[in-house]
């Protein structure tokens, strides 16, 4: 090679001399030996396992003992793997079976909760302080209270919970850094399966019309049940007629949730191309505008997992991906879009919530481009100081008033939607 001899060519490897003076070759070996042995044996001894936890049916089906209280209710789980796939496929049949068991014993009807939690939990029953534990405490709370218990709502409670490996490190540090691999396994299970299952939960409730069904998610839960049911409920409506149609589900709650602002953005472009409205109808044929949602989105305004660590890692994540660039402003671009979550786009929030002389107030954006029945509600630190804070009693203080809006616990109540595509949009929006 011209300009030096073999003898003089530079070595571009890392040399020796950049390890302490005291360290020879040998040890410098020794020592990376040690600490990748070390790093290996704490990435196996950190490790939430890939597993069952619940394989028995008096293990996934359980009835709760609530003193006190009127409502009975029961608590099911359903668990999936990494792959989005069933461990097995028995929980869902048997949940199922109850839900019809419980439908023909419940003398007003049955109320049936879906929830699916989000990162750093998973279905683990010794996890005392994780999702599982608190949604079997939310049930409790919920059966027992007096609102609850009135001769118009159902008189059976039963709740779904659906477990996936969304902790996989029991290492603190190390499981902040777990993130966007259970983001993108989120995104896996968010397939046929779990499709599945919210559908089959959803119409098997409806086998009785007096029974109720919600479905909601956090965080990462949030995402799947978004990127679950917002096609379906864009096929249902696309497949119905002039006379509407019923909607399946209730309600769709979505908790501080991991979601694009992307895809957010189809599905209310969808919705206003379509003029979508939604009516509350009663066995006797009296109908009536609905006051509330048929989709809901609730996001802490202080929330920094999908508030500041989300657009960090999707702005990583879409570097190389192409996107369009003739948005007029205020519409934020495809870009900015695809990289934030959607409570955190004041382009698509709808309402603000905020407590107020000690009560919590819900208002609409006045103006707002997302003037559709979903909802991007964006919340004070007192109702949801951050990510995880979704059983703080302010945020069950607005989510009972979203509740009550659309009269969800009546079983003489039913919502339907409607698509209007020929009647103009009042609001432009491009």
């Amino acid at each position: 090679m011209p300009g030096y001899s073999r003898s003089e060519k530079p070595d571009h490897r890392t040399p020796i001399t950049n390890y302490p003076l005291h360290m020879d070759k040998h040890h410098a070996r020794h020592h990376l030996f040690i600490l990748a042995f070390t790093a290996t044996l704490l990435s196996l001894t950190g490790c939430a396992p890939h597993r069952l936890y619940h394989d028995e049916p008096h293990e996934y089906l359980q009835h709760l003992d609530i003193p006190h209280a009127a409502t009975t209710a029961d608590l099911a789980i359903i668990e999936f793997d990494d792959h989005g796939t069933f461990w097995d496929i028995n929980q869902l049949n048997d949940t199922l079976d109850l839900i019809r068991q419980r439908n023909e014993e419940a003398e007003r009807g049955v109320l049936v909760l879906v929830y699916t939690h989000g990162w750093k939990n998973n279905a683990d029953p010794e996890q005392t302080d994780g999702d599982l534990t608190r949604f079997r405490a939310q049930l409790h709370r919920i059966a027992a209270e007096p609102g609850f218990q009135q001769p118009d709502n159902p008189d059976h409670l039963i709740g779904v919970y659906l477990g996936w490996r969304g902790a996989t490190s029991l290492i603190p540090l190390h499981e902040q850094l777990t993130f966007w691999d259970r983001k993108h396994t989120a995104e896996r299970l968010a397939s046929y399966a779990m499709r599945e299952t919210l559908i089959s939960l959803v119409r098997t409730t409806k086998e009785r019309p007096a029974s109720k069904c919600i479905v909601s998610g956090h965080s990462m839960g949030g995402l799947i049940v978004g990127k679950t049911l917002g096609p379906a409920l864009n096929t249902l409506m696309l497949a119905s007629d002039d006379q509407g149609t019923q909607m399946l589900v209730d309600l769709v709650l979505l908790q501080n949730p991991a979601l694009d602002a992307l895809s957010t953005w189809e599905l209310v472009e969808f919705l206003k191309r379509s003029n979508t409205t939604v009516e509350l109808r009663t066995p006797s044929g009296e109908s009536m505008p609905a006051p509330g949602p048929f989709i809901v989105s609730i996001t802490s305004e202080t929330d920094s997992a999908t508030g500041v660590s989300y657009p960090l890692g999707q702005f990583v994540g879409n570097w190389n991906r192409a996107f369009r660039h003739d948005h007029t402003p205020p519409q934020p671009s495809q870009r900015y879009l695809a990289t934030h979550a959607e409570g955190h786009v004041d382009y698509l929030v709808s309402h603000r919530a905020r407590v107020e002389n000690g009560e919590v107030v819900l208002e609409p954006v006045p103006g707002a481009y997302n003037d559709t029945p979903f909802w991007i509600i964006q919340v004070t630190p007192d109702i949801s100081k951050d990510h995880g804070d979704i059983r703080n009693p302010r945020f069950g203080e607005l989510v009972r008033k979203i509740y009550r809006l659309n009269r969800l616990y009546e079983t003489d109540i039913q919502t339907w939607v409607f698509r209007n595509p020929g009647t103009p949009d009042p609001v432009s929006h491009r």
